[in-house]
């Protein structure tokens, strides 16, 4: 007030005592007030200028205002001039039960930690614009309290509600598209009925409405019938017993992201149901080891037509609530029971309407089992040994047959008249290359796919993770290795400078591809002429130097990531981990895609091409695949018998 010039109070002061005359009683009593506060210019400059600045619209529009409730009600004991300090206003004052429910809640004890973030009174209400929490305006009201609470419980907010760093819940994009949230202003549940108002607890607390043995209470606040019908299942009075594996609304529903049970996404889902949702507790060893329930459920759901239709999306096929029911789950000797022996008939009829006790009894969790049912277990045993027999017996005479066409092409090309293309180091360095390879592939994506049925078959052997890393390890030593003894081969020896040469990348290489390519989809007439190596070597090769490069760079820093920040930036441990893992798949698939065509499926190398034996290509070979080369070679041949 000291701000304000002392003529300037003068006629405030007189407007004010004219308007003694004429308001209602209320406003007589908040009006000297406002003639000051009510002047924004007054308090320009200020600090806490929103604070300070009480228009007349706001004040009389409020619940204070209408209750005629002067300014020293709550700002009790200021007299003008006010003092540099005021006194801190308490609502508690008046609202003394809301004031104690308050300080025993969440926030309350936020606050009282000197969480300078937790919410007060007037964050939720506002401060002198105080609304009735059924004014659709009020930031409190049924339609507004979402939005109220995602000021803090949202991605937007960066906060502490503990004073110990951490976060509040960003709970509000979950509720905002739940079926609560889409459906609010039709009067669904928001936070404050499910949390309560000015009384939030946390869950743990056992006079939370959140908390696990309230929930159900609390859903039912809304959804009594449903709330009934699980307190009088299994499941409920199960829980109501204390056992707490048993589950409640939240376990299946969720808390805030809560979607219909015809959401795709929903757990509830009939896609999730049986094996997302209940397969939780109904698949868990340990659960049903404790409890002593029927074990394999799940499994022969999933072996079922009704899994395979659901995974399919075919709309509405049998799922578990389909007919145990959603919240009426009961054991099947409860004469209420929907599976009981009285009701399972009607309830197959709900699908199939034609059936019988008969066909009841044809199709449960016992018969469906392959492992329960004796019938199917032995036909199991049967058609697994029958498989064994029959296809075991297929492979062995292919492989016969297969090795007879192997040995007759290995004849052709050890008599025929051949070039040498690779020489015998390169053979040898070949040969370094694929045996460190496979190793490192298959102890590579060990580790990436422990559940895989042939790294279960590796471990049960004894194949664990420090065997598996010791062999990665050497393996991968012995390709870096290989790889230099390559490098000193082209560096130092002949033999290997032409074979750099010869591989070098040309601009004929593109020519040479588009010709290949034509010829095959039959738009140009004559085959391209490679010389000793075509584009599908050189890419090959080339991709080759890459990738090894690369592996063996992010392999050394995964075996010594500590070692490795010491020298580059902590980001580089993890981007090596997704490139080795990334780039042994891209090689991987490369080798089984590229590689193989060429050196197996394709039709003028089947069964196989051994040039990779002994480093020889026959002639004929040489001049339909290399007709360049193998034209060099033979005028080479005819300089040295000149020569000779």
């Amino acid at each position: 007030m000291s701000k304000i010039k002392f003529p300037l109070f003068l006629t405030v002061a007189g407007l004010g005592f004219l308007h003694l005359t004429v308001a209602p009683a209320g406003a007589q009593d908040a009006a000297p007030c406002i003639m000051c506060h009510g002047e924004a210019s007054n308090f320009a400059g200020s600090a806490d200028s929103v604070r300070l600045v009480v228009t007349a619209e706001s004040y009389e529009g409020s619940v204070h205002g209408e209750a005629g409730m002067p300014c020293t009600s709550c700002h009790a004991g200021l007299a003008f001039p006010h003092p540099e300090d005021p006194p801190v206003t308490r609502c508690g004052a008046c609202h003394s039960d809301i004031a104690e429910q308050y300080e025993a809640s969440l926030h309350g004890y936020a606050l009282a930690r000197g969480n300078t973030a937790a919410p007060t009174c007037i964050d939720c209400h506002g401060m002198h614009d105080v609304l009735h929490s059924t004014d659709p305006l009020a930031k409190s009201s049924h339609a507004n309290t979402a939005r109220m609470c995602a000021e803090c419980h949202s991605h937007e907010f960066v906060g502490d509600t503990t004073g110990g760093g951490l976060a509040p819940p960003q709970t509000f994009e979950g509720f905002a598209t739940s079926v609560h949230g889409l459906n609010e202003v039709l009067g669904a549940a928001n936070c404050t009925d499910c949390h309560g108002v000015h009384d939030m607890r946390g869950a743990q607390d056992a006079r939370s409405r959140i908390n696990r043995h309230n929930v159900a209470q609390t859903c039912g606040a809304c959804h009594t019938d449903l709330s009934e019908e699980y307190m009088a299942s299994i499941h409920g009075r199960a829980f109501e017993a204390g056992y707490g594996d048993s589950p409640t609304c939240t376990d299946c529903h969720g808390e805030h992201h809560i979607l219909a049970h015809d959401d795709p996404d929903a757990r509830t889902s009939d896609a999730h149901m049986a094996l997302d949702l209940c397969a939780d507790c109904h698949d868990d060893p340990e659960i049903i080891e404790k409890y002593g329930m029927q074990e394999g459920v799940v499994g022969s759901y999933e072996d079922s037509y009704h899994a395979w239709a659901t995974s399919l999306d075919h709309g509405h096929v049998a799922s578990c609530v389909s007919c145990h029911t959603a919240h009426s789950v009961l054991p099947r000797d409860d004469p209420a029971s929907a599976v009981s022996d009285e009701n399972v008939v009607a309830t197959c009829q709900q699908c199939h309407p034609s059936a019988d006790e008969t066909f009841a009894q044809s199709y449960n969790h016992v018969s469906a089992s392959v492992e329960t049912n004796p019938v199917n277990r032995i036909i199991k045993r049967i058609y697994i040994w029958l498989i064994i027999v029959v296809i075991g017996g297929m492979l062995i005479h292919n492989a016969i047959i297969m090795g007879w066409y192997l040995r007759q092409a290995r004849r052709r090309h050890v008599s025929e008249p051949s070039f040498v293309r690779l020489t015998r180091s390169y053979v040898l360095q070949h040969v370094v290359l694929v045996v460190s390879f496979v190793v490192l592939v298959i102890t590579g994506f060990a580790l990436r796919y422990t559940g895989a049925w042939w790294v279960r078959g590796l471990a049960s052997i004894g194949f664990d993770e420090q065997i598996r890393a010791t062999i990665h390890r050497v393996a991968g030593v012995i390709l870096i290795l290989g790889s230099f003894w390559h490098i000193v081969w082209i560096a130092l020896y002949k033999h290997g400078q032409r074979f750099i040469r010869d591989m070098a990348p040309r601009p004929s290489d593109v020519s040479e591809l588009a010709s290949n390519v034509g010829f095959h989809l039959g738009v140009t007439n004559m085959p391209a002429r490679f010389a000793r190596f075509g584009y599908a070597e050189k890419a090959e090769y080339w991709a080759l130097v890459w990738g090894t490069a690369l592996m063996a760079i992010t392999g050394i820093v995964l075996w010594f990531p500590a070692e490795a920040v010491g020298w580059a930036p902590a980001w580089i441990v993890a981007a090596s981990q997704t490139v080795h893992f990334y780039e042994a798949w891209l090689a991987t698939l490369a080798i089984i895609v590229w590689h193989f065509f060429f050196v197996i499926f394709h039709p003028d190398a089947y069964p196989l091409s051994f040039t990779f034996s002994d480093g020889r290509m026959s002639e004929e070979d040489a001049k339909h695949h290399h007709p360049r080369w193998y034209e060099a070679e033979k005028e080479a041949e005819k300089r040295n018998e000149t020569t000779v």
